[in-house]
């Protein structure tokens, strides 16, 4: 029942310090938070600043009051009761921590109003201020002042080096973080103590002080480069590391593997820094490393970190950048090189020192920059270079080759060489008739194939003439037309084989050459024929085989269609021979082709063998044992074997005419 009430009370108080605070300046305070702290109540603290812990009496001066209550700790920005939990009655109250509190005092007067009021007290710091101590074999230590409420707390920290000798230290005003103090050397250090103090001397008796114990010097693996980047021109390459506070660490260079020298750059900062090096070359390779000196006089040095050049690499083709790239040794691991163009990455490798970018365009200019990633994600970037792909003009096609495949197609191939050469091209062909100077074009429209077949021709008819031209992706094209390369017709008249009597070039022919060719398309002779146009085979010591002929003048070559031939024995036997002086018929003579064995009988009409040869050269010349045969019907068997052993019988008959 009284905890209702006095939660009555409390809004009833509440209500009554809104309307006061209200119709004090209500236009100038329109908007504000109305804070629960008034004017109309009346009480005093002793004291008002003092030592923690602090114990303070309050007094109240409102005469006859009803349901006095206190709040020690209540805040001033609120603008409700504090919870029944935070009041009390009780006139003391006593504080353990130091720092700033709002005493809130609030009741009522019967018959009267509520009242509330407000007052602050301090209470001040007394433990001992925090520090830290590094102490070195040669007599040299260091306090480092801690960055904690309690030391920041008093105005003065004064150190007493434990030697006679004291420091003190104003923190309104101090901008060092440490302070360093020698003792004679072999000396052990005596205890060192810090005690802070304020400047209107208000608990001096009261305040603690803080024996320091020694710690090893710190360990300065922190320190170390982050990220090397390179200058685009002469100037300056720019260093990211990480420092430490009250360490000076100094930033040495070497070229290539030289001796590391010290660059006049150096801090002596914590966190992350900066570091720039004047006048570097971006095409040279620099070795980086930090070196610093801890409190007691050691040097240490961090892992070395290689800037990185970039460079064009030495493969020249059009619309081909060719990209190479050196660095020297990381005291850490290299994981990979990424290679950016246009700032995006576009190769990944973790050994490679060069690339060719062939997704580039001729007239566009492109930024390459190489960036090393060594182990615990240090970074290394080039400077960038700015490249355009070659645009040299292509020169004429020196070699070329004509080749009749059927008697409707006629193969073409080139082969190109020299500069003005790109991923991508046109390779005009162009035909005429051979004999005819009407060249017309033949390929289509962005023709990229170096070896392309006419299949609109009619080979066994006539003879064409092809010539060539180079459009590379640049659109510039070879000064002029390829020399001319015609086809060749081969063509055969048992036995003899004869080709084409026009030369199939406009220069020189080198040589005919006549290739023998199995029956895989394999040449396994070839017989030069100089400039002959014509020659005769050997048929009867063959099997199955082709011929071809081909023509060279220079590095432009034209090889006929091929004519293949097969093992089949033929024979030709004439049906009448008239044997009678004048020269012309005289004898029986047999032709055969393929023909490795041959016997031959001539029989009468009754029968009887009247004439026999092995030897198909010879022939029956109509006579017999008894003279001249008469005229009349006479009969003959062949028995002829082939090259590879199969045999063959013919019979029939003739006439012998007187």
């Amino acid at each position: 029942m009284k905890h209702k009430l006095l939660t009555l009370f409390l809004f009833s108080i509440f209500s009554l310090v809104i309307q006061e605070v209200s119709g004090q300046d209500a236009g100038a305070r329109t908007g504000a938070t109305q804070s629960f702290c008034g004017t109309t109540g009346a009480f005093t603290v002793t004291p008002e600043v003092g030592c923690a812990p602090m114990t303070v009496n309050v007094k109240n001066l409102v005469p006859k009051p009803e349901s006095l209550t206190y709040a020690f700790r209540f805040d001033r920005s609120q603008n409700s009761p504090p919870n029944i939990s935070e009041t009390t009655q009780d006139s003391t109250f006593t504080y353990l921590e130091p720092g700033t509190y709002t005493i809130l005092q609030y009741g009522s007067v019967k018959d009267v109003a509520g009242f509330s009021l407000c007052k602050d007290v301090t209470v001040k710091e007394t433990r001992g201020p925090q520090a830290e101590l590094v102490t070195c074999p040669n007599g040299k230590v260091r306090v480092t002042l801690g960055d904690d409420p309690i030391t920041k707390a008093y105005d003065v920290v004064t150190i007493n080096w434990g030697d006679g000798r004291t420091q003190n230290v104003n923190l309104k005003t101090n901008s060092t973080a440490f302070f360093e103090h020698t003792y004679a050397s072999g000396n052990s250090v005596p205890a060192i103590t810090l005690k802070g103090s304020y400047t209107n001397s208000v608990c001096t008796t009261e305040s603690n002080s803080t024996t320091l114990a020694a710690d090893a010097p710190q360990s300065l693996a922190g320190i170390r480069i982050r990220s090397v980047e390179m200058p685009a021109s002469n100037g300056d390459a720019k260093l990211i590391y990480d420092g430490m506070e009250g360490i000076e660490t100094k930033v040495y260079i070497a070229r290539g593997n030289e001796e590391f020298i010290y660059t006049n750059q150096s801090g002596q900062t914590g966190g992350a820094q900066s570091a720039t090096v004047p006048q570097l070359d971006p095409k040279v390779v620099y070795r980086f490393q930090l070196w610093s000196t801890d409190i007691c006089g050691n040097v240490i040095k961090s892992p070395i970190v290689s800037s990185i050049a970039i460079k064009q690499g030495s493969l020249s083709l059009d619309e081909i950048i060719s990209l190479e790239w050196e660095s020297e040794p990381n005291t850490n691991g290299l994981v990979e090189y990424q290679l950016k163009r246009n700032g995006a990455v576009i190769f990944n490798t973790s050994d490679k020192l060069s690339y060719e970018d062939t997704d580039v365009k001729c007239g566009n200019t492109y930024q390459y920059e190489i960036v090393a990633i060594v182990e615990n994600d240090v970074r290394s970037y080039s400077a960038p270079i700015s490249l355009e792909p070659k645009t040299s003009s292509p020169g004429d096609i020196a070699s070329a080759l004509v080749t009749v495949k059927d008697d409707n197609t006629i193969a073409t191939r080139v082969e190109l060489s020299g500069e003005g050469l790109t991923s991508t091209y046109n390779l005009i062909v162009e035909r005429a008739l051979l004999g005819s100077s009407n060249f017309e074009l033949v390929s289509p429209a962005g023709n990229q194939s170096l070896q392309w077949d006419d299949t609109n021709v009619s080979a066994s008819q006539n003879s064409y003439c092809y010539r060539f031209q180079y459009e590379n992706a640049c659109k510039m094209k070879s000064p002029s037309f390829s020399t001319p390369v015609c086809s060749i017709l081969l063509t055969t008249n048992t036995p003899d084989i004869v080709w084409t009597p026009d030369p199939p070039f406009t220069g020189t022919i080198e040589t005919y050459s006549l290739q023998q060719v199995d029956q895989g398309g394999n040449v396994i002779d070839a017989m030069p024929k100089g400039l002959s146009t014509s020659h005769t085979l050997d048929l009867a010591s063959q099997s199955e085989f082709g011929y071809r002929i081909e023509a060279k003048s220079g590095n432009f070559t034209s090889l006929s269609n091929l004519l293949n031939f097969r093992s089949e024995a033929i024979l030709l036997v004439p049906d009448a021979f008239t044997p009678n002086g004048d020269a012309y018929n005289e004898r029986f003579e047999v032709k055969g082709y393929f023909i490795k064995d041959f016997k031959m009988s001539v029989f009468s009409r009754w029968g009887e063998v009247i004439y026999h040869t092995d030897d198909i050269a010879e022939g029956w010349d109509g006579n017999v044992k008894t003279g001249k045969a008469p005229g009349g019907y006479y009969l003959y068997k062949i028995e002829a074997t082939n090259a590879t052993g199969q045999t063959m019988v013919k019979n029939g008959s003739f006439l012998l005419i007187r």
